[in-house]
């Protein structure tokens, strides 16, 4: 079947400079109607939300900042659902429907399903917030081994664990094929597992987190096991292109999301 594609304005299109608006632009005029981005507290939302509206792009996903709140610390949570809370209001005004949601750093004197049943309370405070605003919640699981070293979240049955655990419909599994990959998981095995609670997927390649057609990962077959369990959302490209131009890195996966190439070609 043919997938959209949402493109994370962090990495991408860069080379039209510094300012997340510029590269709205470069990336509907690349074909591209939904785009990501990380927090919202330091962005100039007025002009990023004039760029939207300019050219029809819809924000997708926005992040509640992952480096200021250890939610294994039941004393940071208050402050924690104040983020949420400021991230959720800027999300609806980007008329975004979607904020991504990570655990913050584990700890050593803590065993993992404690801590889980901790950030699960965390959670279910914050899921009322996002009903209230019509907005879903994605719980992302990131890898340790490279790119995030000490999260709790760490595998995706932790973000599982949680999500079941808050057991509303504003609460989903964000699965990035990348980070599972990394891990040492096998997405054939993980993903079907947890399809029925999967929100959105972010796929990089692996190894090096370059665009899709760069590493070692079969994209025909993944997005055929996508179409497999179900999955039917967009598809969020989070990469460090290769080349200079983001349109020309992401023309690979651009072809395998719109059914021209299949398993076996």
């Amino acid at each position: 079947m043919s997938r959209q594609l949402s493109v994370n304005l962090e990495y991408m299109f860069t080379e039209t400079g510094d300012d997340l608006p510029s590269r709205v632009r470069a990336a509907a005029a690349a074909g591209f109607a939904k785009t990501e981005m990380f927090w919202t507290h330091d962005k100039d939302l007025d002009a990023l939300s004039a760029a939207l509206d300019e050219t029809g792009t819809q924000m997708w996903t926005v992040l509640v900042d992952p480096r200021t709140t250890r939610l294994v610390d039941k004393d940071t949570h208050p402050g924690w659902l104040d983020d949420v809370r400021r991230t959720v209001a800027d999300a609806v005004r980007l008329g975004c429907p979607h904020v991504v949601v990570g655990s913050g750093p584990a700890v050593p004197y803590l065993k993992r399903p404690v801590q889980l049943e901790i950030v699960t309370e965390a959670v279910a405070g914050a899921a009322e917030i996002a009903a209230d605003a019509d907005v879903t919640l994605l719980l992302e699981a990131v890898n340790t081994r490279l790119d995030h070293p000490g999260v709790l979240f760490a595998m995706t049955s932790d973000s599982v664990a949680v999500v079941r655990g808050v057991d509303s419909p504003r609460v989903k599994v964000l699965y990035d094929l990348y980070h599972s990959v990394v891990e040492g998981e096998d997405p054939e095995v993980v993903f079907p597992e947890v399809a029925d609670i999967v929100g959105h997927v972010q796929i990089a390649d692996a190894p090096g987190r370059g665009e899709p057609g760069t590493g070692a990962i079969d994209w025909p077959a993944a997005f055929a096991m996508l179409d497999r369990e179900g999955y039917r959302g967009a598809v969020g490209v989070e990469c460090c292109p290769t080349v200079a131009s983001t349109a020309d890195a992401l023309a690979y996966i651009s072809r395998v999301a719109a059914g021209e190439m299949v398993v076996g070609t």
